[in-house]
């Protein structure tokens, strides 16, 4: 509600959807109003010894982070279209999958470790496109994009031959 008909110069809207939420500013300034959104929580500690920090752009996807050097636990950041969507937690010798649900981006992401001692971030998804007559449509985007490679990861001899030699 308004207090003397206007409407407040600072405000905070919170949007939920299914355990997800999205805080935007709402403030008035001489012209109209200012919405921006919120900055979301950044990373913390990836700047330690024991971790290995790594940011990596694939089109409209932005990973940055760290993983851990010995235990392969990875903090990860996600941006699509520049927006921040939190921090995320997995390990790398695990599939790390992210199914989108936005407006302008549906599919899956995934962090994956390939040869052992690769970083890799798969796109699946379908973009939205809008059309200059005002209709849109959803295309398909698929990437693949090497993240990281791991320094001091090695295969055992038996994977790969001539690998540790």
């Amino acid at each position: 509600m308004f207090h003397n008909g206007r409407p407040p110069l600072s405000r905070y809207s919170f949007r939920a959807d299914r355990n997800e939420a999205l805080l935007v500013r709402q403030s008035r300034n001489s012209h109209g109003y200012n919405i921006s959104q919120v900055v979301n929580p950044t990373l913390s500690g990836y700047r330690r010894n024991d971790r290995l920090p790594f940011t990596a752009k694939a089109g409209i996807f932005t990973v940055s982070g760290s993983i851990h050097r010995e235990t392969l636990e990875m903090e990860v950041t996600l941006e699509v279209y520049d927006m921040t969507l939190g921090v995320l937690q997995g390990h790398a010798g695990q599939p790390f999958y992210i199914d989108l649900d936005l407006s302008m981006v549906k599919g899956k992401i995934a962090l994956r470790m390939s040869g052992f001692d690769e970083i890799w971030l798969d796109a699946d998804t379908k973009v939205f496109q809008p059309a200059e007559d005002g209709a849109g449509q959803f295309i398909e985007y698929r990437k693949s994009h090497r993240v990281l490679e791991i320094p001091g990861i090695r295969c055992a001899p038996w994977l790969s031959p001539g690998a540790n030699l």
